[in-house]
């Protein structure tokens, strides 16, 4: 087959979804995939099982490492240490969060656990990103993220710092020496200067990394499911802190479904179930495109079923394209509190006729709908705001539904 590279900026694409989903492989097919159009790639594996090794069905070290294979020049990958990262790079600002907790009497075994950052692995992983893109080593990076979308929060801490945040640390490093003198009073380790500096150092990178990532023509967010009850779910979840943070999801993948052929009686519930949850998620992540994905015969290793895979998920498409640009759940401020906004299948908009019950579910909002065919209930995920004020109402406008609450503080 012969692939034409398509001349754009550089891409990041980023995999995630529930363990067990197949963001690995589906990460190192696409990679393959891309790297046989001729583009400079990079996969970045944050999975500490591993995995990607198991893909390429040959290790992979901490600096990229070239997949070797015929027509493989262009394909490279990497899986990150997060342990060696953070001790290479951050480990001035550790010794010294390990210093404060010594300092309050805890053991030095126990204060190494708790001076790890919250989702390390995760975060380490995205302050990777901006060393490769800033490298322009590579035409495209792909990024198998491990099972969360929490890591997405660490992006907008310059943000939630202010932009006056690294000044601020500047203004109060002259000081240090003065802060020595009183610290035996306080009895807290005063931040060196070196501390200091690497704290200026890392707010920068995570203010060029949100840039990176906010980049709509530069990043996606691809979600990954199997077309079960808890996949899905996950991923609803995901998708609305993603939309939250203004980052763009640009295309969903069913995977594991039991091809239509395969007729054994064995397979009959979970082809049933399957194909219920496949229509649930064409309603839960609309507009988004939907790519679905069979479930292979054997395990997924090696050159020749990752570009087998690659080859059927994508087909003559590029990869690297940009599969849809938008929000899918809009979250606004509103004079009274909160407004929530939702698009409804387009095919079936003109089958929706009034809100007929709406309550919260857990973290969710259960919404019925009385449609042409009978009512139609969807569970909707909420941003953590909304679990603090008051459900109003909703109705439909336009083919979206609009739910408001009210902010009673």
């Amino acid at each position: 087959m012969t692939f034409k590279k398509i001349e754009r900026k550089m891409r990041v694409i980023f995999y995630t979804g529930k363990g067990g989903s197949g963001k690995s492989v589906i990460s190192c097919a696409t990679a393959l995939k891309l790297s046989e159009l001729g583009y400079e790639t990079l996969v970045i594996s944050s999975d500490p099982a591993h995995t990607i090794s198991d893909a390429f069905e040959m290790p992979v070290q901490y600096t990229p490492t070239k997949i070797a294979g015929r027509d493989r020049d262009k394909l490279w990958a990497i899986q990150v240490d997060p342990i060696r990262e953070v001790r290479e790079k951050y480990g001035v600002i550790q010794e010294y969060i390990v210093s404060l907790f010594k300092s309050k009497g805890l053991d030095e075994v126990l204060a190494y656990e708790i001076a790890a950052l919250p989702n390390m692995t995760e975060f380490v992983s995205l302050l990777k990103v901006v060393e490769f893109v800033e490298s322009s080593n590579y035409d495209v990076i792909v990024l198998d993220t491990v099972p969360s979308g929490e890591a997405l929060k660490n992006i907008y801490l310059p943000t939630l710092l202010g932009s006056t945040a690294a000044k601020l640390i500047k203004l109060v490093a002259p000081l240090v020496n003065i802060a020595k003198v009183v610290e035996p009073i306080v009895g807290l380790p005063t931040p060196s200067k070196e501390v200091i500096s690497e704290d200026i150092e890392l707010i920068e990178i995570l203010g060029r990394l949100k840039n990176i990532i906010v980049d709509r023509e530069v990043t996606s967010l691809r979600l990954i499911a199997n077309p079960d009850a808890f996949s899905i779910q996950n991923l609803r979840r995901t998708h609305l802190l993603a939309n939250l943070y203004d980052i763009n999801v640009d295309l969903a993948i069913m995977n594991k479904v039991i091809p239509e052929k395969v007729s054994d009686l064995y397979f009959k519930g979970w082809k049933n179930a399957q194909e219920k949850y496949l229509t649930e998620a064409e309603a839960a992540f609309h507009p988004l495109p939907i790519k679905k994905l069979r479930l292979f015969p054997s395990e997924v290793k090696g050159l020749r079923l990752l570009s087998e895979l690659g080859d059927e998920l994508f087909g003559d498409e590029d990869p690297a394209e940009v599969y849809f640009e938008g929000k899918a759940i809009k979250v606004m401020e509103s004079n009274h509190g909160l407004e929530v906004v939702v698009p409804l299948p387009l095919p079936f908009a003109s089958k929706y006729k009034e809100v007929c019950e709406v309550e919260r579910a857990g973290e969710d909002l259960s919404v019925v709908i009385s449609t042409d065919i009978g009512e139609v209930r969807n569970f909707i995920p909420l941003p953590t705001i909304a679990h603090i004020m008051k459900l109003d109402h909703a109705k439909l406008l336009n083919g979206e539904l609009h739910i408001y609450f009210i902010d009673e503080r």
